[in-house]
């Protein structure tokens, strides 16, 4: 199968409420975001795919839509509740993400409860980020 076919059974699934098709959509261009000017259509079909599959409750959309509400729009006061979302129902990612976050914005106590939950499911980075934490601040 083609590309364009694939991305277009792929668009057709995700326009159906398929929220797995979503997040793959997503995710799929989202790969071609460089962080240049004049990207704001392609990032904002992204934002509205994964948005679309959080909406729905799809924990990893939950989760892939707080990421991209925090890395591409810079945006952490909309990214922290979809991300606090997706880690309470289980999502590692999100939790290791909160820590960076948390951590970012200076609540090292919250940055080290994530990165202990990301960390005890087996997050090495969280575990590194928790070590480094729990070092610096004793």
């Amino acid at each position: 199968m083609c590309r364009e076919t694939g991305l277009a059974a792929l668009l057709a699934a995700a326009t159906a409420g398929d929220a797995d098709a979503m997040v793959s959509l997503g995710l799929l261009l989202g790969e071609g975001l460089t962080g240049d000017e004049g990207e704001e259509g392609l990032r904002s079909e992204v934002g509205r795919w994964l948005g679309r599959a959080a909406a729905a409750g799809h924990v990893r959309g939950t989760a892939e839509y707080g990421s991209f509400l925090w890395h591409v729009e810079k945006d952490e006061e909309a990214a922290l509740p979809w991300l606090q979302r997706a880690a309470e129902a289980g999502e590692v990612d999100a939790m290791a993400l909160l820590g960076d976050v948390h951590d970012f914005l200076g609540y090292l106590d919250e940055a080290k409860r994530w990165y202990r939950m990301a960390a005890e499911r087996g997050d090495a980075h969280a575990a590194g980020n928790l070590a480094a934490l729990d070092h610096l601040t004793g």
